[in-house]
């Protein structure tokens, strides 16, 4: 009896829930956001608290993305001007595109802090990254401890992403808890010890692909947005800003994480010297076989063979060891099948 008026019961009872877990995003507005990075426009300007960036090394701009994938590349900020240690509450969102496989070590996508040049350690920090050489992704906060900093961290962890797709990720940094989600999703949620409080943090240095430890490596990929807030986002919050999608060239144009069709974009830099790196757009799952020829139409390298899931995916050709001059890049995925020039110079 009571199984057949389960029966009767459930399905109400789904349809109540249902619309009400579709319905649970909400938008958090800009009241609260303090800074925002989107390089629409071609340059590293904050176009809300007017703390511009700076490219370092050989950081560039490209079609609305910063793009960190060449060696010595970063961009820095004035941390004096964020002054996230005058927050009484933080949210760090990042749109980005990691170099496949390309993140193997140490390394922080986003930094505030200052360096103990005693030991080259960062020192008074709040971090975010996606990958590490511990095989995690992570945000932390460390504060008061100059010489092992690494050891008095609260920091929580979620999966890596070194995979060369689209992801997003948000940190919350609050009086009690930090927290890390991964393209909506909540990973994890970790009590602050007590020395690890905000207004303890250093604002000397705010680093985009930079950690504060010297000598880790920089991250290598594509950031198409980076903002902050002055608060602690709700996981409805969060959850709004992932199904919204990343800023991008153009007007009211965004970058979701599923694309709307096959597209093999121009490989970045171009000309370039040893290194660039290709994106492909996947709408669903698809095998995908992307290979490189010289001018006489010889395969010289495959940069994919495998099946892709849908989604943004970046891959690096280095040519170290080729001769200056053209070359070809074809994608064949599905149906679909794409060449592109690019042109290697020493």
């Amino acid at each position: 009896m009571l199984n057949r008026r389960l029966s009767y019961i459930l399905p109400f009872v789904l349809l109540l829930i249902i619309p009400a877990s579709l319905n649970a995003q909400v938008d958090p507005g800009t009241a609260n956001l303090t800074n925002s990075w989107t390089f629409n426009d071609g340059t590293a300007n904050d176009y809300v608290g007017g703390a511009n960036g700076t490219l370092m090394g050989n950081a560039q701009i490209f079609e609305g993305s910063l793009l960190t994938a060449d060696s010595g590349s970063w961009m820095e900020m004035p941390g004096d001007k964020i002054a996230i240690n005058t927050f009484d509450e933080i949210t760090l969102e990042i749109w980005f595109i990691p170099v496949q496989e390309g993140n193997t070590g140490w390394h922080m996508i986003a930094y505030f802090g200052d360096t103990n040049p005693a030991n080259t350690l960062g020192v008074n920090y709040y971090f975010i990254t996606p990958a590490r050489q511990d095989n995690v992704s992570r945000t932390a906060i460390s504060c008061g401890d100059l010489s092992t900093p690494y050891n008095v961290e609260s920091g929580a962890n979620g999966t890596e992403l070194d995979d060369g797709e689209l992801h997003h990720m948000v940190s919350t940094l609050g009086s009690t808890d930090i927290t890390l989600y991964i393209d909506g999703q909540l990973q994890a949620t970790t009590p602050l010890a007590a020395n690890n409080y905000i207004a303890a943090l250093s604002n000397v240095y705010a680093y985009l692909a930079r950690s504060g430890y010297t000598g880790d490596l920089l991250w290598a990929g594509e950031i198409l947005e980076y903002n902050i807030y002055n608060k602690v986002l709700t996981a409805d919050e969060v959850l709004f800003l992932y199904n919204k999608g990343a800023s991008t060239t153009g007007v009211d144009k965004e970058i979701t994480a599923i694309p709307g069709v096959y597209r093999l974009q121009q490989n970045y830099p171009n000309p370039f010297n040893p290194s660039t790196f290709i994106s492909f757009d996947l709408p669903k799952n698809s095998f995908v076989s992307l290979k490189v020829y010289n001018s006489l139409g010889e395969e010289i390298a495959e940069l994919a063979g495998r099946e892709y899931s849908a989604g943004l995916h970046t891959v690096q050709f280095d040519a170290t060891n080729l001769s200056s001059g053209v070359y070809f890049y074809t994608i064949r995925a599905g149906n679909y099948t794409s060449t592109q020039k690019m042109i290697f110079q020493k």
